[in-house]
Parts: C-alpha cells; sequence; structure tokens
C-alpha cells in the first residue's frame, strides 16, 4: 500500500476550511483524543516533544480565532483546520 495524502481548500459561510487526509490506517481510538494535549507524542522520547499538534492548534484557536480538530475516517485520519473569513488579513 502507498501513503496517499490528500488536500483540499474551500470556502463555506464565510468560513476557509482546510482538510488534509491521508491512508495511513488512521489514529487508534484510545489517543485520538489526546493527540492535542501537550507533550503527549507516539514517538520515542528522543524523537519528538509532543508539542507539534499542541502547538498548531493553540495558534489556530487562541490567534486565528479557528478551529482544529482530527477524526478517522475510514482509511485513514482526517485534520481540519476552520478559520473565519473575516478575521483573515
Amino acid at each position: 500500500m502507498h501513503l496517499l495524502v490528500e488536500w483540499a481548500c474551500y470556502k463555506k459561510e464565510e468560513k476557509v476550511y482546510i482538510t488534509i487526509e491521508d491512508n495511513g490506517g488512521g489514529i487508534a481510538d484510545n489517543i485520538l483524543d489526546k493527540i492535542f494535549e501537550p507533550y503527549f507524542s507516539t514517538k520515542d522520547k528522543k524523537d519528538g516533544t509532543g508539542l507539534g499538534l499542541y502547538m498548531s492548534k493553540t495558534i489556530i484557536e487562541e490567534h486565528c480565532l479557528g478551529k482544529l480538530h482530527a477524526i478517522n475516517k475510514r482509511d485513514g485520519a482526517l485534520f481540519e483546520i476552520i478559520l473565519p473569513l473575516n478575521k483573515i488579513t
């Protein structure tokens, strides 16, 4: 199986939606609600700090007044960023 990543960007009701989806099997259900927590990582201690998704969510939600979330789809994970169009400069 080849890993495929697809992305899309569209406008709907004064918001911009950016989606990134892969076919990598998804995120384990028992950690899906933890992936945006600070210092949470599935990598070895030497390979990650667990701050990447936390910081991404913080920037999008606190500084851009948007939303970031992830869900599992049939073959992989989908990350969605929603930004208010009137706040983008």
